[in-house]
């Protein structure tokens, strides 16, 4: 073997050797807060109209609110679907809704600027004042009437959700979406409960 590149094979061994060693990795605090998840997801249906209501919780860290603070518009993704469980077969998806929340700052006013946006279509814009009540407002979603099930019955259909957090870059030209894991619950309905 060659000089040259045996030196470079050495050098390749002890850098992944120190990588792979827990004692010389530094802990990143900013890693170290919990996952961004979907917490309580409710559906109810009344009169075929479905409205769901659900939080997404640890989803500002420090990197999220440095993002905020910098100027940079910041979004969050909500993709919501319907579909008709099936048990051991396909099942059959009814409707899909897009929430697109996003924010940014005023640097001159240190005001915060949130749009919402539902299947890309504006539906509400608000200021806020501080950083607490933007958070609330970007990670609770309450969509009242969101889909229309007909005359379906509302105990064979479940909803689920994910949030869509950031994009990602692998080699640098392929892009793919950080994303929560999907949440799922059943509709229910008041008329099935007083029965």
């Amino acid at each position: 073997m060659r000089p040259f590149a045996f030196s470079i094979l050495t050098l390749l061994l002890a850098t992944s050797a120190l990588a792979a060693d827990p004692a010389t990795q530094v802990a990143d605090p900013v890693m170290q807060v919990a996952d961004p998840r979907i917490e309580p997801l409710s559906a109810v249906s009344v009169g075929g109209q479905v409205t769901v209501r659900f939080n997404l919780a640890n989803a500002f860290d420090k990197r999220r609110v440095d993002q905020i603070e910098s100027g940079a518009q910041t979004l969050i993704t909500y993709v919501v679907e319907i579909f008709r469980d099936r048990p051991n077969w396909f099942d059959e998806g009814i409707s899909r809704s897009r929430i697109e929340v996003s924010a940014q700052v005023n640097p001159v006013t240190r005001e915060y600027l949130l749009t919402y946006r539902r299947d890309r279509k504006l539906v509400k814009s608000h200021t806020f004042t501080d950083l607490a009540s933007l958070e609330k407002a970007m990670t609770t979603i309450d969509e009242p009437n969101l889909f229309d099930i007909g005359t379906r019955h509302p105990y064979k259909m479940k909803v689920r959700a994910k949030a869509d957090l950031t994009r990602g870059w692998l080699l640098y030209f392929i892009p793919w979406e950080i994303s929560t894991h999907w949440k799922e619950t059943r509709v229910t309905s008041p008329e099935a409960a007083k029965r």
